[in-house]
């Protein structure tokens, strides 16, 4: 049982290494964004102590259920939603990769999870919802790569959104996906 602890501790520092900018928190992100949006990174949409409780919920998932990456059933998703109640509403900047749930020929999307790093999906832990975004647009936007990493802009919406792929915890309404540059 105690090699599992290991696993978990690297699933968690997995997610939370996962940034696009250096800030532990939305506060500290808006001195480094532009007047136009909040650059955020993922750790930004953990309230305070929310990465030593995941941690936990990943020790004592995988101490229950084993742990498989690669199996082909779906593994739980770790149901915790809390979320930074100040990101609401706000015009915000985060990278990350698209996960589409209709990916057709012509490569335009109205709709995708913003996944924090390659190959989050549902057959390995996938991230909890607080580390997934439901992204939604009105007008298709192209997707050129499944990992291709990305910006996506636009408004987040602390909204819960249970779908096949992954619940969220965050909603964004779409303004831009544009290539990831550092």
């Amino acid at each position: 049982m105690t090699g599992l602890k290991p696993i978990a501790a690297a699933v968690t520092a997995a997610l939370l290494s996962c940034t696009v900018v250096a800030p532990s928190h939305a506060q500290n992100a808006e001195a480094m964004s532009s007047p136009a949006y909040l650059d955020l990174a993922w750790s930004d949409l953990l309230p305070e102590g929310e990465a030593q409780r995941i941690s936990e919920l990943q020790q004592l998932q995988a101490l229950q259920n084993g742990f498989d990456h690669f199996g082909t059933e779906a593994m739980p998703q770790i149901q915790t939603f809390n979320v930074v109640e100040e990101l609401d509403g706000r015009r915000v900047r985060l990278g990350g990769y698209v996960l589409p749930f209709d990916f057709t020929g012509s490569r335009q999307i109205t709709r995708f999870l913003l996944v924090p790093y390659v190959g989050a999906c549902i057959h390995v832990p996938p991230p909890p919802p607080n580390q997934l975004v439901f992204v939604t647009t009105e007008e298709p936007v192209e997707v050129s790569g499944l990992w291709d990493p990305v910006f996506a802009e636009g408004i987040m919406r602390t909204a819960r959104h249970d779908n096949e792929l992954g619940d969220t915890a965050y909603t964004l309404e779409l303004i831009s996906l544009t290539p990831y540059e550092s």
